[in-house]
């Protein structure tokens, strides 16, 4: 409804749908992007592709180069392209099989291509050898995948192993509550939401704006639980 009146304000005030729409749009982007956080991971993002690229003429150069094939596969997962990233995560994964991080983004890579029955065995030897892999980021990998293919109570131990090492993490509370609840568990739901809270506010001001989205979850969901209706 506001930005209905605002288009109606700014249409008025220019004499322009067009450049009203435009505006209202950009508000909106805006908007969102303080509340996700993305605003701020712009630089990074622009970093990360210039990375890609200068990595992709190294390994058109020299395709035998491990290191440089697993950096370019890890940011190519972190971007969101894992089917791109595969083959130059598993070449630099048999080259050197014992790197922990490699072993990991290679599964993250499977399971990113729909492939949990190669990807979790590949992300379960990465945590064999490193059990505090990325402060557990492997465990919150794995729960992703249930959580967004409709398994959300699989999701849990998984889950419940994340935040035991990343102990800070609100966007691991809020998704812990939110595998409880499919499990059946709201007043564990309901714990993990009161601590999500609850470690937002003795967050650092970095910290609280990149996880700014998941305290608004966890809120919502948590007036849900109280209002009784869950989910």
């Amino acid at each position: 409804m506001e930005k209905v009146l605002l288009f109606g304000l700014l249409t008025w005030l220019t004499g322009n749908p067009l450049l009203a729409l435009l505006v209202v749009l950009l508000l909106a982007g805006t908007g969102y992007g303080y509340l996700t956080g993305g605003l701020f991971r712009v630089p990074r993002n622009l970093e990360r592709w210039s990375t890609i690229r200068h990595l992709q003429r190294v390994v058109a150069t020299n395709p035998h180069d491990a290191v440089a094939r697993a950096d370019l596969g890890r940011l190519l997962v972190e971007a969101g392209r894992p089917a791109r990233a595969l083959p130059h995560l598993e070449a630099a994964a048999a080259r050197a099989p014992e790197v922990a991080e490699t072993l990991y983004y290679c599964g993250a890579a499977r399971l990113g291509v729909g492939d949990l029955a190669k990807g979790r065995p590949l992300i379960e030897q990465a945590l064999a050898r490193d059990p505090k892999l990325r402060y557990g980021e492997p465990y919150l990998t794995l729960a992703d995948f249930f959580l967004g293919h409709g398994r959300a109570p699989e999701a849990l131990p998984d889950l419940e192993r994340f935040t035991a090492i990343h102990a800070s993490s609100v966007e691991g509370r809020y998704k812990l509550a939110r595998a409880a609840l499919a499990a059946g568990d709201p007043q564990r739901a309901r714990g993990a939401l009161d601590e999500a809270v609850a470690i937002y506010r003795a967050s650092p001001p970095f910290k609280r704006r990149e996880e700014r989205l998941w305290r608004v979850k966890a809120g919502w969901l948590r007036r849900r639980l109280s209002a009784g209706r869950p989910g």
